[in-house]
């Protein structure tokens, strides 16, 4: 599979909910808050990540988004087959890994992004995280989060 192939395949899945592309990512904008999705080739080989995240208009950007988050699984089992069906140099039939692939965004991505939509949905992703060590401290200010 050539990364045209992983664009088409991710496109397929973000467009019919309202993501547009722009190059390697692909955006949806809204009032309050804009979603990310970018694709990321690994400086290791032909292997890519898909990260995603969130961006909050009220505040200035320093980065590519406020909240960042990477395709993955906490199961490792999940996570080793992630990371299989994004290495485009393993020993996977194209069809394998479209459906592997599709079922993947599906279940760690699109049911995730869609159900943040405003301000206040975002917050209450924030507050169930074990820690915010990875969030910006502009974010922990604005919404009134633990800067420890």
């Amino acid at each position: 599979m050539e990364k045209k192939e992983l664009i088409n395949i991710i496109s397929n899945v973000l467009s019919p909910i309202g993501f547009k592309r722009k190059g390697n990512s692909w955006v949806f904008n809204d009032s309050s808050i804009n979603k990310i999705v970018n694709l990321q080739k690994s400086q290791f080989g032909n292997y890519y990540y898909i990260n995603y995240g969130y961006i909050l208009n009220a505040i200035p950007l320093n980065d590519m988004m406020h909240i960042y988050n990477r395709v993955t699984s906490i199961n490792i089992d999940e996570r080793e087959e992630i990371n299989l069906l994004l290495n485009l140099e393993s020993n996977i039939s194209d069809k394998e890994r479209e459906d592997g692939l599709k079922k993947v965004l599906q279940k760690e991505l699109v049911d995730k992004i869609q159900s943040i939509n405003i301000e206040d949905d975002l917050l209450e992703e924030l507050r169930n995280r074990p820690h915010l060590n990875d969030i910006p401290l502009v974010v922990k200010q604005y919404f009134q989060l633990p800067v420890v």
